[in-house]
């Protein structure tokens, strides 16, 4: 991959033998353990779930994450946050 400064709106997501992931357009790491990362970018919320996962390299500057250990899903989020409202009370009275 091209490591400088991508534009806001690109975004790059590269895995290795699944043992290591390399994303671009990453904004903010909102949480994280060893089975799962929840990760803010230019394209809508990302969670990684895997096992031993381990953050190797991160620089928010350049938009840059590096994840190793076994990844067994990668997938965007911002739906389910929608979602959930729509199917809570208030979601349901506001329609």
């Amino acid at each position: 991959m091209n490591y400088e400064k991508m534009d806001s709106a690109t975004q790059e997501i590269t895995l290795k033998e699944r043992k290591k992931l390399e994303i671009t357009g990453v904004k903010k790491i909102e949480s994280l353990n060893s089975e799962q990362f929840y990760i803010l970018t230019t394209l809508g919320d990302m969670l990684v779930r895997g096992s031993d996962l381990e953050m190797q390299h991160l620089d928010v500057d350049k938009g840059l994450l590096w994840i190793k250990g076994f990844v067994y899903s990668i997938e965007y989020v911002d739906n389910l946050k929608s979602k959930k409202e729509k199917n809570s009370l208030m979601g349901k009275l506001f329609k």
